[in-house]
């Protein structure tokens, strides 16, 4: 058999198991996994010695170029496609960004229009406001592009972005029915209005009171009342970054009633906590949700070794310094999130692996096997078998970093990680069977990725 590329000499984790093995590439896809596979049949080989081989890393949640109070989020699809390239990211999951009663076929095209510059390949889940005015036949011709999941939110309705319980019902339903699936964020409104005009009323508008605004059970009712519509319709809920320990219970508990209840938590809920908003650059660090106590992260880690949070994603927001400087006093109106594409699987596998939070083959399948299921992108994605697309990292687990803002390529003056020492980084990373990132050279280019059209939940 001839090989465009073979990697040579690497440990792949597979699954939930880890082995030496070569991995030989033909025409974009996986050809073969041995040992001694023979070098003289490929055209280059790539040595992966001490290193470890896996799929290529699925970012499922991501906001590039995002209009969001007032500004746009600092990254496109080109810059935070690049930035995610060297952390391991060789497809992301974005969000169509549509006017209120737009139809999603024709957000869902624009979207890719603004996508088309992205190195790394790409899909979006499609952002629905309310469900009243949207037609079944509507998500159908979504679907049909493959477009298989929906946002929606349960907080924001200040903004016209809330889907009242009602609607969310008829949603699930039709969703169901499309074999789709339904991610949410999970607030409860009125808690959330509540107490930022109580905080507002008071002048409490510094940063240390974002936690207060959206305390930890505004998370939890709406995480409850999403399982219950779930369990009584359907829709596959997937419920969005996840940060406290009571939405974890119920997550846990949801499973047993909720055909394809699923969930995820992000970096900066695993390793930061609300004490990050009392520092001089505190408002640096606004997210909603807000950073949790200890107790809620220590709880995210077990939820994970557990196989209770099914995935990790980044939710990427990221905004410069100037973006946010503005709004020092005034948490109510900045904008809201933080960068992660590119040190999402250094920091898991630096905090979680070495560790002994998580094993090796459990961190993998957070940010590949997992998110590749759980959205429709298996097994071409998240994959290391025969026939899959050649997404392959090759992990270094001596490669080691200060986490720098200024060395980082996330288009952004800010870092909430910034100083933290990891290691975990690419040596190698290739892209449908092409290198992307050799060493500390990106290789690949402005446009190179693809739209991915997703399965159903049927199909999957």
């Amino acid at each position: 058999m001839k090989f465009d590329y073979l990697v040579k000499n690497g440990t792949v984790v597979f699954g939930k198991d880890s082995f030496e093995a070569d991995v030989g590439v033909t025409n974009d896809r996986i050809s073969a996994i041995g040992n001694n596979l023979d070098i003289k049949s490929a055209e280059e080989v790539y040595d992966a010695e001490g290193c470890y081989v896996t799929p290529g890393f699925i970012d499922s949640h991501v906001h590039m170029s995002l209009p969001v109070a007032g500004t746009v989020s600092s990254d496109d699809f080109f810059t935070g496609g690049k930035a995610g390239v060297w952390g391991g990211v060789t497809t992301v999951i974005d969000f169509t960004t549509p006017e209120p009663d737009q139809d999603p076929v024709e957000a869902i095209e624009e979207r890719k229009t603004e996508a088309e510059i992205s190195p790394i390949d790409y899909s979006f889940h499609g952002t629905l406001y309310g469900f009243d005015s949207v037609e079944p036949e509507d998500l159908k011709r979504a679907v049909n592009l493959g477009v298989t999941s929906f946002k929606f939110f349960t907080a924001y309705s200040e903004s016209g972005r809330r889907t009242p319980d009602g609607e969310l019902l008829e949603a699930f339903s039709v969703i169901e029915e499309l074999g789709g699936k339904s991610m949410v964020h999970c607030e409860n409104d009125e808690v959330v209005k509540h107490e930022r005009e109580r905080l507002r009323q008071a002048g409490k508008e510094s940063i240390e009171n974002h936690p207060l605004s959206r305390p930890d059970i505004s998370e939890s009712l709406a995480v409850e009342t999403v399982t219950q519509l779930g369990e009584r319709v359907g829709g596959n809920p997937h419920l969005a970054h996840l940060t406290t320990k009571e939405s974890i219970d119920l997550l846990n508990h949801g499973k047993y009633r909720v055909k394809g209840l699923s969930g995820e938590t992000c970096p900066q809920y695993l390793l930061l906590t609300e004490s990050s908003y009392e520092s001089e650059e505190g408002y640096l660090y606004s997210a909603t949700p807000p950073l949790r106590e200890d107790d809620d992260r220590e709880a995210l880690w077990r939820g994970l070794e557990a196989g209770v949070i099914d995935s990790v994603a980044t939710d990427h927001c990221p905004f410069k310094r100037d973006q946010k400087e503005g709004f020092r006093n005034d948490f109510l109106n900045i904008p809201q999130g933080l960068p992660g594409i590119e040190t999402m699987a250094s920091l898991l596998f630096t905090e979680g692996v070495e560790e002994n939070r998580l094993p090796l083959e459990r961190a993998v399948s957070l940010i590949s096997e997992n998110p590749a299921k759980i959205f429709g992108l298996y097994p071409e994605k998240g994959s290391l078998l025969v026939g899959s697309d050649a997404d392959l990292v090759v992990l270094d687990p001596d490669k080691e970093k200060e986490i720098d803002p200024d060395s980082l390529h996330m288009n952004t003056d800010f870092n909430p990680f910034a100083g933290k020492t990891s290691r975990w980084w690419p040596r190698f990373v290739f892209l449908r069977g092409r290198p992307v990132l050799e060493e500390d050279r990106f290789t690949g280019r402005q446009s190179g990725g693809k739209w991915i059209k997703r399965k159903t939940q049927s199909e999957a």
